[in-house]
């Protein structure tokens, strides 16, 4: 398949990005707003997610239905998500959809119209979505291990924040927010599939047209995080007992994630993976256990899952530290690193044929590293990780003495 990538800079900083598939019949467009949890200050936590709300509750020339309208009466969709270091807005269309995509999009990040009313019924909603995640025991762990490993680092502040935070927000924290990050210098336009670059670059310079920007000097300097060592559990009345082990790790802009990804891979990255095949299927003591890479600009987390009865849980632990220390001591051999090679790449591969997957990918390199990484480069680097990396990889990273530990379950361990 033949992709084709262009690049513009608009003359008010907003970039924009586009990857054409020539077999595809729909386009995913993107409007990045490069800020998350991660440029916000304690008491405004959870601010970028209620923010990400409140745009859908009206713009200047969009009532809510028909934002929601615009999009599926159509065939298409429009959503949004917030993270640690990003917030997107998105949509799926057919290529002819093109225009309209753009302007939905680009009401909602430049022509958002607040209102005292629907503020507050948003910020109830969010208080029930913070309900609702703290009942998915899975997604809920991970969020206070991110608390605890980084306590003094928004880094670790919860995406949705707390009913708190969330009660004590004024509208006019929120439009101020809204004027001070939501910059051209801060937006990111990336659409990938049956694109039209020179058509893309006209419709998001004509969406922009309008808008007034106010000229802020927006401060987006963070401070790099320092993982904390922590053992601790949290006590919940709940069936199982979920175990998070976690370690520092490279950072999404290092050489090392290439090595990272093939360890992750190995340790729990699939059914194939040591701690799958040693926890699950030779003892039979969990449904889900699985090892992640959570990597940002500046630092990285590897973590490890796993959900358990309580009274499996010192077992299944004292399991993966094994695991761990074996991996420490003996390394991956060039069998095992040629095997999680061809597995990862496959899944990069695989990957690039969902319009959505390359939408983001080259949103996200953008963000990071200012360039564009076709799928063909990112696969030469994982073929360079071999035994010494893996093993010169192992020896800055996996410290035995600083894994951290976090559980949450019904009785204490």
């Amino acid at each position: 398949m033949k992709l084709n990538f262009n690049k513009t800079v608009l003359s008010n900083g907003v970039r924009v990005l586009s990857e054409k598939h020539s077999d595809s019949a729909c386009v995913v467009t993107g409007f990045w707003i490069n800020t998350g949890t991660r440029n916000e200050e304690r008491k405004q936590m959870g601010i970028s997610h209620l923010l990400e709300h409140m745009v859908f509750k009206g713009t200047e020339k969009y009532n809510p239905l028909q934002l929601a309208l615009a999009m599926e009466a159509k065939g298409g969709d429009i959503n949004a998500f917030t993270a640690r270091e990003h917030t997107c807005f998105h949509t799926t269309s057919l290529a002819e959809d093109l225009s309209l995509s753009i302007d939905v999009l680009s009401q909602l990040v430049a022509f958002a119209k607040f209102d005292q009313e629907s503020f507050v019924k948003e910020k109830r909603v969010v208080q029930q979505e913070i309900l609702m995640c703290s009942d998915d025991l899975e997604e809920y762990v991970y969020d206070l291990y991110f608390e605890k490993v980084y306590p003094n680092n928004p880094l670790g502040f919860q995406i949705l924040g707390n009913s708190k935070t969330v009660e004590e927000m004024t509208l006019a924290d929120i439009k101020n927010y809204y004027d001070s990050h939501f910059v051209p210098e801060n937006i990111i336009v990336t659409a990938a599939g049956a694109v039209d670059h020179d058509q893309l670059v006209k419709e998001v310079e004509s969406s922009f047209a309008k808008k007034e920007w106010k000229k802020l000097r927006l401060d987006q300097s963070v401070e790099r995080p320092v993982a904390n060592k922590i053992k601790e559990h949290f006590l919940k009345d709940c069936e199982q007992c979920h175990i998070i082990i976690g370690f520092p790790t490279s950072s999404f802009a290092d050489h090392d994630r290439f090595n990272a990804y093939v360890v992750n891979t190995a340790l729990g990255g699939g059914m194939t993976s040591k701690l799958y095949q040693k926890v699950r299927e030779d003892k039979g003591l969990v449904y889900s256990i699985f090892s992640m890479l959570n990597t940002f600009v500046d630092s990285g987390l590897q973590t490890i899952y796993a959900g358990t009865e309580s009274k499996h849980a010192n077992e299944v632990m004292d399991l993966i530290y094994e695991e761990l220390k074996l991996l420490k001591k003996n390394g991956l051999s060039k069998k095992e690193i040629d095997l999680y090679k061809t597995q990862a790449k496959g899944q990069i591969i695989i990957g690039s044929e969902d319009i959505d997957n390359r939408m983001n990918s080259i949103a996200v390199n953008e963000m990071v590293f200012g360039e564009y990484r076709p799928v063909d480069r990112v696969i030469n680097e994982i073929d360079k990780v071999c035994v010494d990396s893996i093993h010169a990889y192992l020896e800055k990273y996996l410290d035995l003495n600083q894994l951290s530990q976090f559980t949450l379950g019904p009785e204490p361990l």
